[in-house]
């Protein structure tokens, strides 16, 4: 039988009705071989000028199914491939256009199929370490980097750069700068579930200082918006909780690489023995 979709001639086997080459009939497996075969000449209306269409949240159909699948290959998704675009996929989003320096929207457009990505600079920062965080302020993005491999790569927020009164800021507290200490630091202390201060919410932190932590909150915008600490999805916290570990590494930079700043210890106190506080 000849099937005519999007201005090809698809040849299928016909078989006689319950026979096994009736189960073995492929369904759409053959479009997704070159997403370039929408740029054929095509009449009318069909489902090539949706495929050309944007992605976007609350859709619901067979193009995001493939949009997430390709997410996951990037590893910016680890949700359910289920073709729902909610939070998680329009966050995964947000992350691809991060890492390709694009204006940071959660719609997927027809030309970010385009995007390809190069993390050989991410796993060449500190190459004697092969299990790591790299968090890239610049680009607002952290990676995970586990037998010298990156095995997920979150967005997140980090310091808004504002002036703040923190408790901790000397003596009885003050006026501090909302900034994420650049350098070099591991892994301290971990904290299961929720934690509340007089900052808000922090869901699972991993602590990276006395005071600052990678931590799951309910507002990750595309942009730093935290008082210093670095901000993931709280969805995302529950799969870091299987991959990170106490004493893991984490290097915390701008594009391109520079030397690690000397922390002001009225904005970013070190002391070891100090409790640990988080500042969101």
């Amino acid at each position: 039988m000849l099937l005519p979709i999007l201005g090809l001639t698809i040849a299928l086997a016909a078989g006689a009705p319950g026979s096994a080459d009736d189960t073995a009939v492929p369904t759409t497996a053959w479009l997704w071989s070159d997403v370039a075969w929408v740029e054929a000449p095509v009449s009318g209306e069909g489902r090539a000028v949706e495929w050309r269409g944007p992605l976007y949240l609350g859709l619901d159909d067979w193009r995001v199914w493939k949009l997430q699948q390709h997410l996951t290959d990037l590893g910016v998704f680890r949700g359910e491939v289920d073709g729902v675009y909610g939070r998680e996929t329009a966050a995964a989003v947000v992350a691809v256009h991060k890492l390709a320096g694009m204006d940071r929207t959660d719609v997927w457009q027809y030309e970010d199929w385009k995007i390809e990505l190069d993390h050989d600079a991410i796993l060449a920062r500190n190459p004697d370490e092969m299990d790591r965080l790299e968090i890239d302020l610049a680009r607002q993005v952290l990676f995970v980097i586990r037998a010298g491999e990156i095995v997920a790569i979150l967005p997140v927020s980090s310091g808004n750069g504002e002036v703040y009164w923190s408790q901790n800021g000397g003596p009885g507290g003050g006026l501090v700068h909302a900034t994420t200490p650049k350098g070099d630091f591991r892994l301290i202390k971990h904290i299961d579930g929720w934690r509340k201060n007089y900052l808000g919410n922090l869901y699972e932190p991993w602590y990276f200082t006395p005071y600052y932590a990678v931590h799951g909150s309910g507002s990750v915008p595309a942009h730093p918006a935290s008082h210093g600490c670095v901000r993931v999805p709280t969805w995302e916290s529950d799969h870091l909780d299987s991959i990170l570990d106490i004493g893991l590494p984490v290097h915390i930079w701008d594009e391109p690489q520079v030397e690690p700043e000397t922390m002001d210890a009225t904005e970013t106190p070190l002391a070891t023995d100090a409790p640990v506080q988080g500042v969101a």
